[in-house]
């Protein structure tokens, strides 16, 4: 053990502190990220229960789980909830939502990322998630929606995203023929 001189000249031992056991701190706790739940969500949910958990649910791999079972199950019911996984604020949940609204199809999804992306009061980054989306769907009408965003958005988050899913396009297509 250290040693310290006290003002009188005489030493005394200095006692060391003690090591704080793992888990009993909040700092360290928040370093091992969300706790998982006994019970995640599954496709065996209703569609209510698991939009109200991606809505309500504090624990990100519930709302991530909830997201993804919401994809399994399909249809035009989940197409809102998905959405507002868009404006999670973390980003596995977001990714989820953006790569589940993509595999979903342009029949359900199209025209309603259209107006996400256009809609000059949504959050930029379910904007910037909508033109990835739609960038997904590598079709004319998704281009020209684009286009318009990457020239007139006033974000530069949402052009950034759209020119990246043109180019993207772009770069995906087979050469022209002469």
């Amino acid at each position: 053990m250290a040693e310290e001189k006290k003002e009188t000249g005489k030493k005394v031992k200095k006692e060391k502190p003690q090591a704080v056991p793992l888990g009993e701190t909040e700092a360290i706790d928040a370093l091992a990220g969300p706790q998982v739940p006994e019970n995640l969500p599954d496709a065996t949910w209703s569609v209510e229960k698991l939009a109200e958990a991606v809505a309500k649910e504090g624990n990100m791999l519930v709302r991530a789980n909830a997201v993804n079972a919401l994809v399994k199950k399909g249809g035009p019911e989940v197409v809102e909830p998905l959405i507002l996984a868009l404006k999670d604020p973390e980003d596995p949940v977001k990714a989820n939502a953006m790569v589940g609204l993509a595999a979903m199809g342009r029949d359900l999804v199209q025209d309603r990322m259209a107006e996400l992306l256009m809609d000059k009061e949504a959050d930029e980054e379910a904007r910037g998630g909508a033109a990835w989306i739609l960038g997904e769907m590598m079709d004319e009408k998704s281009m020209d929606i684009l286009k318009r965003a990457a020239e007139e958005d006033e974000s530069p988050f949402v052009r950034v995203h759209a020119k990246a899913s043109i180019l993207a396009h772009e770069t995906a297509k087979p050469p022209e023929k002469k």
